[in-house]
């Protein structure tokens, strides 16, 4: 039984999910297919009985490996898409993170994310960001100047 808060009908998607975001050295940690060239930032499905930041400290781990600390809610993304043929509508909660112990991810990590191999990990520059196709969407211009107060986006793609 999938505890995923992701619910599909032959009509349309409707998902919850958590990411984090990591930036050391003015560089951010993202993801991507390994033969892509799109970026996001790494999370995934709220499991149901599941905080959000509960969430995103067990896919974290998953995906990377490495123990995370949710510093604090920055971002929370309704965003509106296509999937195939169907409707697609997704709520993010985007979270500034830490890592537990910064060895755990070094500085040139590139690699196979743990839990999906066709998926890779690397650091950007936040200054690059602008020259990517990186989701959300928002993220090339939000990331280097974080807001104090939790900002709500409203996107559709």
């Amino acid at each position: 039984m999938n505890n995923d808060w992701l619910f599909k009908d032959e009509n349309g998607i409707c998902g919850f999910r958590a990411a984090g975001v990591l930036i050391r050295d003015e560089k951010i940690l993202l993801q991507r297919d390994k033969d892509g060239n799109e970026y996001s930032v790494p999370g995934g499905h709220v499991q149901r009985n599941e905080t959000s930041q509960q969430s995103l400290i067990r896919e974290y781990k998953e995906e990377t490996g490495a123990d995370i600390i949710c510093k604090r809610l920055i971002w929370i993304e309704e965003v509106f898409w296509k999937w195939g043929n169907r409707n697609a509508h997704t709520i993010v909660f985007y979270y500034l993170i830490e890592l537990v112990n910064d060895a755990d991810i070094s500085s040139d990590y590139f690699e196979p994310q743990k839990d999906n191999c066709n998926v890779v990990l690397e650091w950007v520059p936040v200054q690059d960001l602008k020259k990517l196709t990186v989701y959300p969407k928002f993220l090339a211009e939000k990331a280097g100047d974080i807001s104090d107060s939790i900002e709500h986006f409203v996107c559709v793609e």
